[in-house]
This record gives structure tokens, C-alpha cells and sequence, in this order.
């Protein structure tokens, strides 16, 4: 018998409201697939090379300190504590965040991160947390958009918000695991990923190929090349479904190609779903800067939380 801990989420955590709505899906996930959460916070001075840092502040480092590790404890305090209970570890480290949390993610089943940092400078900013993460992290990464004030509240159909802890008096979430389809590597990793995570949550999975182009080939009309594209489109789909999803017989699974662009597709379908997966291929070099790449569109617009995953 294996005795390999069970592998843990790790929350990425800097005070702001971004990371409070991380860990209260941090808390939900862990709760339904019965796994502890590390909330980490790395923490670094701005403008100053790291030696200089350390010669100037030396005398203060340990109050520096214990004041990364009181912010900690605020922004747990601030998301209320889940029921059941998941087993919490905290980890302030002194090191660059994004560091810290690719190496600390060596032992994590995901990483989850807020959409939104401290300031509309750091949101925007190619450099930010969430950004530098997809692209440097191996495993799966989660972006979870909202604030504290949107957080564990119910919809209007009367969802349980996504980032909430789980309810056990309330009905279950039925809104479906979408995950985006192109043929790839990183989007074959993406559907068997979202497959596990909609068995767990007893939720449909829905595989969405957005099959549109903007140009045809050559001497071929459109009547004929947009009809041949969704032809190849469903093929797709059905050999995908047939080959990545054979281990989950009891999962209900929809096939939608769509004839829209892969983004528009997905944000589309993201307003009706509690998880959106995507593939990406962006991992160094020019790739990352292509803000308007499908992955980098999703995490930055979805209407639900996004888990972007390398194949």
C-alpha cells in the first residue's frame, strides 16, 4: 500500500481581495477532492537588487518578517473558515512570489491564484503574478477572478458562488466543467484534467471546439470551406471523446463546436460553468508575450475560474 501524501492545492496569497476569492475555491476544491491547502505568501522588496536589500534591512528583518506572516493571517481570517474543516498549512517565504510558488508547486496537485493584485498598476502589468505563473509552472494553474464582496454568495439561480466553501445543506452545483478542444498536446491534457474534476463534482463535461477562422484557403468559397471545417470540427470532438474520456463511463459528456473563434467560444460558454480548462503552448520565448492567445484571454475574462494546464 502507497503511503505518498495525498498531494495539496497551493494558494498563492498577497493580501488582496484577488487572493481571498483564490483560497475560498482553494477551500471548496479541497473540500470535494478531500486534499490539504497550503496558503503561501512570498514576499520580496520592489526596486532594489536582492543583496542590497539584504545589507539595507538587515537590522529589520525578522520585524519584515513577521509582518509578511501577520498579512497572511489577516487574509486567512478574512475568508471564513470551511465546513468540514480541510487541514491548513501557512508558508511565508522570503523570495520573489512567483518563485516560490513554481518551486513549492513541485508538490502540489494545482496552483491557484487571484485574477485581481494589490493595485489596477499590478493587474495590468505583463509581469504580474498570474501572468509570469502560466507560463513558469508545470502542473495546473487556476485563475480565479472576484473579490472578497463577490465571494460565497449564491447567484440568482441559486449557485453557490464558485470560490465558496461547499455547503452540504445545499443543492449540487450542476453547472458543467468546460474545457476547450483543438487536437493539441496541452488540450488533451486539459480534457483529461477537466474529465477528473467534473467526476469529482458529479458535474457534465462539456468539450467546446470553436471552429471559426478569419481566412479560406485559396479558390475554395465559403459555402464550401465553413461547412468542411465543422465536419472536422465534430470528428474531433467525437475522437477526442472516444480517446482521452474512455476511463470515465459514468461522466455525461456534450460535444459542441462552435462556430465562433476558440476565445469567444469558451468566454461564452464560461458564463453558464463553475470551471473552465484550457491547453496552452505558451512556456518561454515569444510565446509569452501573446496576451491574445485563447489561454490568456480566458484567464483574463472568463466569467468562472480558469485552470490553464501545459501538456
Amino acid at each position: 500500500m502507497s503511503t505518498e501524501p495525498t498531494r495539496g492545492i497551493l494558494v498563492g496569497i498577497d493580501g488582496s481581495a484577488g487572493s481571498e476569492a483564490a483560497l475560498r475555491w482553494a477551500y471548496r476544491t479541497a473540500q470535494v477532492e478531500r486534499r490539504p491547502v497550503t496558503a503561501l505568501l512570498g514576499w520580496t522588496a520592489d526596486g532594489l537588487p536582492r543583496p542590497v536589500y539584504q545589507a539595507a534591512a538587515a537590522a529589520e528583518h525578522g520585524a519584515l518578517a513577521a509582518a509578511a506572516a501577520q498579512m497572511l493571517d489577516r487574509t486567512i481570517a478574512r475568508v471564513p473558515a470551511p465546513r468540514p474543516a480541510v487541514e491548513l498549512r501557512r508558508l511565508v517565504v522570503d523570495q520573489d512570489p512567483v518563485d516560490a510558488l513554481v518551486a513549492e508547486a513541485k508538490n502540489a496537485a494545482m496552483t491557484v491564484v487571484g485574477a485581481r493584485g494589490p493595485g489596477l498598476a499590478h493587474r495590468i502589468l505583463a509581469g504580474s503574478v498570474a501572468h509570469r505563473l502560466l507560463h513558469r509552472s508545470s502542473g495546473p494553474v487556476v485563475v480565479v477572478r472576484g473579490t472578497a464582496d463577490e465571494a460565497g454568495h449564491a447567484d440568482e439561480a441559486g449557485h453557490a458562488d464558485e470560490a465558496g466553501p461547499v455547503d452540504e445543506t445545499a443543492p449540487q452545483d450542476r453547472r458543467p466543467v468546460v474545457v476547450g478542444v483543438d487536437g493539441s498536446e496541452p488540450s488533451q491534457a486539459a480534457v483529461r484534467w477537466a474529465a477528473a474534476q467534473a467526476a469529482e463534482r458529479g458535474a457534465p463535461l462539456h468539450l467546446v471546439y470553436g471552429y471559426r477562422v478569419d481566412i479560406t484557403s485559396f479558390g475554395v468559397s465559403a459555402d464550401e470551406f465553413y461547412p468542411s471545417l465543422r465536419t472536422d470540427a465534430e470528428r474531433l470532438l467525437a475522437d477526442v471523446a472516444t480517446a482521452d474520456l474512455d476511463d470515465e463511463a459514468d461522466l455525461e459528456v456534450r460535444q459542441l463546436a462552435v462556430d465562433d473563434t476558440p476565445a469567444r467560444a469558451l468566454l461564452r460558454a464560461s458564463a453558464e460553468a463553475q470551471l473552465l480548462a484550457v491547453g496552452t503552448r505558451g512556456r518561454g520565448g515569444f510565446a509569452e508575450l501573446v496576451l491574445g492567445s485563447t489561454a490568456h484571454q480566458c484567464a483574463l475574462h472568463a466569467d468562472c475560474p480558469v485552470a490553464v494546464l501545459h501538456g
